[in-house]
């Protein structure tokens, strides 16, 4: 049986997301908010051999923690026996002494911002690891919250997707007819 752990996006949204990352001839990948790893593992299968991938992610970050854990380390064990240099960086993506670690196997091709989608932590991931990356893709451009979320925590990614891309060149990837798994924005810099 082949290991894959399920990516929480869209299938034909992460599938044309893994597509970009194939074009762009990526040898390495920053994702921030890992969880289960699923689209960390889709996204390697793009990158050439022999690539940095680094993740990042909160240690208790989920009511599922004891289970994205250990799908996520098992997903960088496994992109590691394929030959991938991997990291699993465990802390809140705006802690000073992760950002020192991320940025020491920076710069990066790709840069996957999908952790906190609250204002205050898109802008403090956008600061701190957007210039490590040539291209910087986020998830969740197109969310709208469903009525029956009631208390769900914010997602606020459109409105900072709608701000910053006018300036870079961009592409959007929306394909899910439902609106649920709520698209790609990637931008080059």
């Amino acid at each position: 049986m082949t290991f894959c752990p399920k990516a929480l996006q869209y299938e034909d949204e992460i599938a044309a997301f893994v597509e970009l990352v194939r074009e762009e001839m990526a040898t390495s990948y920053l994702e921030i908010g890992a969880k289960f790893g699923g689209a960390l593992w889709r996204i390697a299968e793009a990158l050439r051999g022999n690539s940095n991938i680094v993740a990042v992610d909160l240690p208790y970050g989920t009511v599922k923690w004891e289970e994205s854990r250990a799908s996520l380390e098992r997903v960088m064990r496994e992109l590691r026996q394929r030959g991938h240099a991997t990291e699993i960086i465990w802390g809140n993506s705006t802690n000073p002494d992760v950002i020192q670690q991320v940025r020491s196997h920076g710069p990066f091709d790709v840069v996957l911002i999908d952790a906190n989608h609250t204002m205050p932590f898109l802008e403090q991931d956008w600061k701190n690891y957007g210039s490590l990356g040539r291209m910087v893709a986020f998830h969740d451009i197109a969310w709208k919250r469903p009525p029956e979320w009631n208390g769900y925590p914010r997602i606020e990614v459109p409105q900072f997707w709608a701000r910053i891309k006018g300036d870079h060149k961009h592409h959007e990837i929306k394909l899910d007819p439902t609106g649920k798994d709520n698209g790609f924005g990637i931008i080059w810099q």
